[in-house]
């Protein structure tokens, strides 16, 4: 024979037919039915074979993961929830008013009062003491930042 013919039925119910050459040339047949004549026909060389199945298992490029890209963040990012205690530089004034995001390179991306969570605070939104404030950003400006309301910086 001229060599091996594989066939592949997709989930979505086409069918693939690679047809490997014992000279190393390969033949890809792509059908929508099984049936019908072939609606694409590729034909690839050995070195275009490997290539491109290299690619298809995965050695060239994996899809990052969410635990991936959850542990990257983690890495690069900081989290706080930060309770504004009475007299604090941070009570009665707005998000704007402060420019936290501008003077210490943290967004404030949730405010939690009593019950309340208000997520992506307007920039007019006044703080007020007791509420808690949920910040992002470096490690280091999270840290810079807490100890500035702790009355321990600046």
């Amino acid at each position: 024979g001229i060599g091996k013919k594989y066939s592949v039925k997709t989930e979505k119910g086409d069918y693939i037919v690679i047809v490997i050459h014992h000279t190393g040339k390969r033949e890809i047949y792509y059908f929508e039915d099984e049936n019908e004549e072939p609606t694409a026909v590729i034909e690839l060389t050995d070195e275009e074979a490997r290539t491109l199945g290299t690619i298809l298992v995965g050695a060239l490029f994996q899809p990052t993961s969410d635990e991936e890209k959850i542990g990257f963040l983690m890495k690069h990012l900081a989290f706080e929830w930060i309770r504004i205690p009475e007299g604090s530089f941070l009570v009665g004034k707005s998000l704007k008013e402060l420019e936290i995001r501008k003077k210490y390179g943290i967004i404030v991306v949730a405010v939690i009062r009593e019950e309340n969570i208000i997520v992506s605070p307007s920039p007019l939104f006044p703080l007020q003491a007791g509420d808690t404030i949920v910040v992002v950003g470096s490690l280091e400006n999270v840290k810079k930042f807490l100890k500035l309301v702790e009355g321990k910086g600046e």
